[in-house]
């Protein structure tokens, strides 16, 4: 009897999660198409949807919709699978780009963990929110020096910053020196005013020292700072109430991080030296001197003077111009992001700087494991697979789409018939190639709809959508 008692526990057991496996797989992630290598997943449809329509609230869905993302989805993923087949994985540029952004990937995590996490602590939190409240209307006339500047510009700053406090002194309004004198593009036109701040809100150090031991409604002898020369001024105080941590936990983090950037400079600078040392980083001047010469820099040329770096060519561009323990800098990464290419011999070191730090900070990454990590790994994957798409458009649209219409303008040029320069004639020409391209894609890898599988998939959408909107 036990036996028989035991044997129908086992077989109610078994029947019950057979049935649950097959309610889950019913309204659960169920496939809603298939092709040769591949699906395209409920799951996948409603996370676009909801996304592509988050601010949409009219927008509900249909079929029509769905079966658009799905092919989207679907055609992403037969485009890998294309790009594999065709061999880009093998190519020289590809593996170069993979590798690029392996290193800025793992660079920022390293940043974040290792460089910045040791500035903004849970303390330094806990600090800023325990000093909440008083709040101070703090206001300060700035004279910047920076890094690359020569002793007689900051004589010279500091010596407006001593004239000023003259001023001060025999009864000027401090408003408006602030407006005429200091150099603080965000607050010299609202008299210096930085708002109600607390002391964990200055950025500067010493400013904060000196906060501290300011008296009410008056202004700070002047002031050596890490960026330059000031004057601070204590105006009102006000007491405000404390929100919970937890409200405002993030709100302190970014406050922290924009005013703590000097402290996390200095971690980062402090890193690098120590790494530069470990992995014997060492910079060709040499090679640095030739290409700022050729770009238009003498013996004589001021830091911010502009250059003609168009004028460097790919030979140039493929030089190294540093080296360290199994790796190089080439001269193309310093121009590698449109948006920050240097135009002078200042921002070409702060950029050759930037690039050595992603270099060995992104080396001792590797060192600790965090490319093994879980987030990387989903980057790393991400990047591949749009890589691979980008490579696989370019050769099976772009390019086809641009034979097509050099040899159509050629026709009409032998004819006698060719129209005005028309770059909406290459963008339809491009378009045709894409879609012809897709449908190619469709039949070889056999794309089919799982349309049984769309009604609970609509249902879930419409549920989520609904949830979307009330939040």
């Amino acid at each position: 009897m036990k036996h028989q008692r035991f044997i129908f526990r086992v077989t109610v057991f078994l029947l019950f999660y057979s049935l649950l496996f097959i309610f889950c797989s019913k309204t659960g992630d169920a496939t809603l198409a298939t092709f040769n290598g591949g699906s395209v997943q409920t799951d996948e449809y409603i996370d676009y949807f909801l996304s592509s329509t988050k601010y949409k609230k009219d927008v509900l869905p249909d079929e029509d919709n769905l079966k658009h993302i799905v092919t989207l989805k679907a055609l992403e993923k037969m485009a890998v699978l294309e790009a594999v087949e065709q061999g880009f994985e093998n190519d020289s540029l590809y593996q170069e780009s993979i590798k690029n952004n392996l290193r800025k990937t793992l660079f920022f995590k390293y940043m974040s963990q290792e460089i910045i996490n040791r500035v903004i602590t849970d303390s330094l939190i806990q600090a800023f929110h325990d000093n909440y409240t008083p709040q101070y209307h703090m206001s300060y006339i700035m004279r910047p020096v920076p890094r690359s500047s020569t002793s007689a510009f900051e004589q010279m700053q500091k010596d407006t910053i001593n004239f000023v406090y003259g001023l001060l002194q025999n009864g000027h309004n401090f408003a408006e020196l602030a407006a005429q004198y200091s150099q603080d593009i965000t607050s010299n036109q609202k008299g210096g005013s930085l708002g109600f701040v607390i002391r964990e809100s200055m950025g500067d150090a010493v400013l904060r020292a000196a906060m501290d031991t300011l008296k009410d409604l008056n202004w700070s002898t002047p002031i050596r700072g890490f960026e330059g020369y000031y004057i601070l001024f204590k105006g009102e105080k006000r007491e405000v109430p404390v929100p919970a941590l937890n409200e405002i936990r993030d709100k302190i983090w970014q406050t922290l991080y924009r005013t703590r950037k000097h402290d996390i400079e200095k971690v980062l600078d402090q890193r690098f030296e120590s790494l530069a040392a470990k992995y014997n980083y060492h910079v060709d001047h040499q090679d640095i001197e030739d290409i700022l010469s050729k770009a238009g820099a003498g013996p004589t040329t001021f830091f911010t003077a502009p250059l003609d770096f168009d004028i460097l060519t790919e030979t140039d561009m493929a030089r190294d111009i540093a080296t360290y323990d199994g790796g190089a800098l080439k001269l193309y990464e310093i121009f590698e992001e449109k948006n920050r290419e240097p135009g002078n011999k200042l921002e070409f070191e702060e950029r050759l700087e930037t690039i050595a730090q992603r270099h060995l900070l992104s080396k001792h990454a590797i060192e600790l494991g965090y490319q093994d990590q879980p987030d990387i790994k989903e980057k790393m994957q991400d990047v591949r697979e749009s890589l691979l798409r980008s490579y696989l458009h370019r050769r099976n649209v772009i390019d086809v789409a641009k034979v097509r219409m050099d040899a159509i303008e050629e026709q009409e040029r032998l004819s006698g018939t060719q129209a005005e320069p028309d770059r909406f004639r290459r963008v339809s020409m491009e378009r045709q190639v894409r879609e012809e391209f897709e449908e190619e894609l469709k039949s070889k890898y056999d794309l089919q709809f799982v349309s049984k599988n769309f009604g609970d998939a609509l249902k879930q959408a419409e549920q989520r959508k609904i949830e979307q909107v009330a939040e």
